[in-house]
């Protein structure tokens, strides 16, 4: 008799032990999910905070040292307004180096809320309906169909 009650605390230890291996594995997938998606929620909201418009009258596009195409920030947040973090393409094609500058208000490189900066493309474009694509580095994205006139 006394060999039976041995026996069934050893598989009430066991029990016990087990029991406590599968809660802390399924208590850090819990929290390693909990910390995922608070990091996506927090990426999620930046991109909400960001957005912007291209403001250019698409059939006058003024050519001022080059085209000069008007990005007003109508967002939440300030963003940053550089080569370094606006991607800009002409009918699909990237523009790098010389071939595009920006301007902000202040000078700093960022585009504050309800401010208006310059994209200045000193490149060819060809005469008639062209597509302008403007990239932040967070993937908010807007496209600008627009015309040049010879």
């Amino acid at each position: 008799m006394a060999s039976m009650g041995t026996s069934e605390m050893i598989f009430f230890i066991a029990t016990l032990i087990l029991s406590v291996a599968v809660v802390g594995v399924l208590g850090g997938q819990t929290s390693h999910l909990a910390l995922s998606m608070q990091d996506s929620a927090q990426g999620t909201s930046s991109t909400i905070q960001t957005d912007f418009e291209i403001i250019n009258n698409p059939s006058q596009i003024p050519h001022i040292g080059g085209y000069v195409f008007y990005v007003k920030n109508t967002g939440e947040t300030g963003f940053f307004f550089t080569n370094n973090s606006v991607s800009v393409l002409i009918n699909g094609s990237m523009l790098t180096g010389s071939a595009v500058s920006f301007t902000t208000p202040g000078g700093n490189g960022e585009l504050m809320p309800a401010q208006v900066g310059e994209i200045i493309v000193n490149a060819t474009i060809s005469s008639g309906y062209n597509q302008l694509t403007v990239i932040l580095n967070n993937g908010v994205t807007r496209n600008f169909e627009f015309q040049i006139q010879v």
